[in-house]
């Protein structure tokens, strides 16, 4: 019997690039960008340990938007984006990006389980006007292998914003 496996992958690998690729041809359904680590805290009144209430902030989906954007198209496995998205516009971010699915946890803390009804409708009214019938028909299209300037998604992005830097401080 086959069952399959995704793997909730740490930011903290040296590449995770290459890990995701190995998990790929290793045959893993779904890799998830990325586990928010427990952090814990230290109360130096009390000299105790405080167990804190460790939620995603807001645009924390960079990073898995990043990598989204770096594998989209490069592996068979599928892209599943997490940490730090709060509406339909961050999950259409990171589709664009070339996440295949997301999850989201902190904002149905802070706002309620009825907050994914108003984020799929942020989602429909965006397709609505731009013409979208499904996700596949826009997903990954900000993609690196679909970009014709891909170095947006590489470290070697903040040579260019320092060269244009006017452009950006108008």
């Amino acid at each position: 019997m086959k069952l399959p496996v995704s793997v909730k992958l740490s930011p903290y690998y040296t590449n995770p690039l290459a890990m995701v690729k190995k998990l790929d041809q290793l045959g893993v359904k779904g890799v998830v960008l990325f586990n928010k680590l427990f952090q814990p805290d230290v109360d130096i009144i009390a000299e105790k340990h405080i167990i804190p209430w460790n939620l995603s902030s807001p645009e924390k989906y960079k990073l898995a938007l990043r990598y989204a954007g770096l594998l989209s198209g490069e592996v068979k496995t599928d892209i599943i984006a997490n940490t730090g998205i709060y509406s339909g516009k961050d999950i259409l971010k990171l589709i664009l990006a070339g996440a295949n699915n997301v999850q989201v946890v902190s904002t149905l803390y802070k706002n309620g389980v009825s907050h994914i009804t108003a984020m799929l409708k942020e989602m429909a009214d965006w397709m609505d006007v731009k013409g979208y019938n499904s996700l596949d028909d826009f997903r990954g299209k900000l993609s690196r292998k679909n970009l014709t300037h891909p170095y947006i998604y590489k470290r070697a992005q903040y040579i260019d914003i320092l060269l244009h830097s006017e452009r950006l401080l108008g």
